[in-house]
């Protein structure tokens, strides 16, 4: 299979949108990179969150029995609406348009553990009328550890789409997130923007050894603009991909059982935009993901890995189980002397087809668990380009050919892009 660079975000979102007629004058890929490269990073946002907003959003199969209307964006409106929707066995919920202010100090609710606004069984979609003009916002300090979405899948479908998620950060200590999605089979989220995350805007968990967690996250946005601001920022995540380590036979399988597969523990990031953040991607616990066809820029601090896969969690517990990433656009902060695009600090899987501008070092290869089955094993690395700086920072001295390898798996073959799974119908 062949790739090239107009199957970038921007010319997936022109082939898939489905209000075609208002988008086949564009050339959005033109659009993302002169703002990207020439216009500057702050324009970004506005551009793209326009495109989505005239993006009709569809619903998917199996869950389409039951049509419900929030009476408005607040957490006891969405959460009342969702519950009639699972008591008439699945549905929808729509969120009508408006801008809704969450009192993030009233949530009552727990999700694993942590204060949550609205939480959402699996078989029930949350959609709303888009990034425009559907817009939630956290007007408040969150307690320790919020979440304004939780999602309960016990291995069932879900969909959120259209809506822009607003947190509310004041020094990095109440780590609010925007959805968490735990043991949900076949979940979307799509065509939204999270802002002002300090802990993660979405974070994905399998927990249960039992029921299929899996998905695709695609045509969202990805900002802290809150990081211009605040002194020693370290945080503002955007997606975290993790899994339950107890479960160890499960989600540490061989490479092979996921390379190019949509299998359990797998999730699909792609055609997104990155925007600010301390690890735009990263995962733990044995998580694994495939990142393909993103924008990622101005990461903030520079110094961390842009994508990242963590090398532990706890002592000698794994860490991410690997990634697949390709086809995407990674751009350093300025002062490229501090950037990183990949952090590959265990695990292993394949790298490769990506443009890589303003960046130091293309991959950091560390040795971070100490306990060694979970180092780099198995990562294939070819075919990146680099405007400036060097491929391979190899600080865990690991060995050329043995645990890394600068050219094509063999017999390695990509997953079908675009997904499936953003395909109206899929899952009837």
């Amino acid at each position: 299979m062949t790739y090239n660079r107009k199957n970038t975000l921007t010319h997936r979102i022109q082939k898939t949108t489905t209000d075609t007629n208002k988008l086949c004058n564009i050339n959005p890929y033109l659009l993302v990179i002169t703002l990207t490269v020439l216009v500057g990073i702050l324009s970004l946002i506005p551009a793209l969150s326009s495109l989505m907003e005239n993006t009709t959003i569809k619903n998917i199969g199996q869950i389409l029995a039951t049509t419900i209307w929030a009476k408005s964006g607040t957490p006891e409106d969405i959460q009342a609406a969702v519950d009639a929707a699972a008591a008439a066995g699945g549905g929808t919920v729509y969120i009508p348009e408006g801008i809704f202010l969450w009192n993030a100090s009233s949530f009552t609710q727990t999700f694993w553990g942590r204060p949550t606004g609205v939480i959402i069984p699996g078989g029930v979609n949350v959609i709303g009328a888009g990034v425009n003009k559907t817009i939630l916002q956290v007007i408040e300090r969150a307690p320790d550890n919020a979440l304004m979405f939780g999602v309960d899948g016990k291995g069932k479908p879900a969909r959120i789409s259209g809506i822009h998620f607003k947190g509310y950060v004041v020094d990095e200590t109440e780590n609010i997130g925007g959805i968490r999605l735990v043991d949900v089979k076949d979940f979307r989220v799509d065509h939204c923007i999270f802002e002002n995350f300090d802990n993660a805007a979405i974070l994905t968990r399998k927990q249960s050894s039992t029921k299929v967690h899996r998905g695709v996250i695609d045509h969202n946005i990805f900002d802290n603009p809150y990081k211009e601001i605040m002194e020693n920022s370290r945080w503002g995540y955007g997606i975290i991909v993790s899994a339950y380590y107890g479960i160890k036979d499960i989600i540490w399988k061989p490479l092979d059982d996921y390379l190019g597969k949509y299998e359990d523990n797998v999730v699909y990031i792609e055609d997104n935009i990155f925007h600010r953040c301390r690890h735009s991607i990263a995962s733990n616990e044995g998580g694994y993901y495939v990142a393909r066809y993103n924008v990622f820029d101005s990461p903030i601090p520079p110094n961390f890995g842009i994508i990242d896969v963590h090398g532990v969690s706890g002592y000698e517990e794994p860490g991410g189980r690997g990634l697949e990433a390709y086809g995407n656009i990674i751009i350093g902060a300025e002062g490229y002397d501090a950037s990183q695009a990949f952090w590959i600090r265990g695990g292993g899987g394949v790298i490769f087809n990506n443009t890589m501008q303003n960046i130091l070092y293309g991959v950091g290869l560390y040795k971070e668990n100490p306990n060694p089955e979970y180092w780099v094993k198995d990562l294939y690395i070819w075919n990146n380009s680099m405007d400036r700086g060097k491929l391979i920072n190899n600080y865990g001295n690991y060995t050329e050919n043995v645990d890394y390898f600068l050219y094509a798996k063999p017999g390695y073959t990509p997953f079908p892009y675009p997904h499936p799974l953003t395909l109206q119908d899929w899952l009837s």
